[in-house]
């Protein structure tokens, strides 16, 4: 017998938000510079699997991660969270209860 294998937890594909419009500038400036997920992460240090969940939206970059994203891709931090800002799946994150 098979000893039962572990569930995977389905991760949260986000529509919309500031993960999401930082994932989905990050993933079209590396293609426009016909950079593949692992030249990425050979420019970066960045496993290619974080580097995935980035641009899916799943993973939240920290500053540190932002401006090695920025670099990789040959952007200023500034260029790239202005690109973010400008995404349509930008939106303005808010306090949950309102504050």
């Amino acid at each position: 017998m098979f000893p039962e294998m572990a569930k995977r937890r389905k991760q949260f594909q986000p529509r919309s938000g500031v993960e999401k419009a930082f994932g989905e500038v990050m993933r079209t400036t590396r293609e426009e510079l016909g950079m593949s997920q692992m030249g990425l992460h050979a420019r970066t240090g960045l496993d290619r699997t974080f580097i995935s969940d980035l641009e899916r939206g799943v993973q939240c970059p920290s500053l540190r991660t932002i401006f090695r994203v920025a670099k990789g891709l040959n952007l200023t931090p500034n260029n790239l969270i202005r690109r973010t800002a400008d995404s349509p799946y930008f939106v303005f994150p808010t306090d949950e209860e309102g504050a």
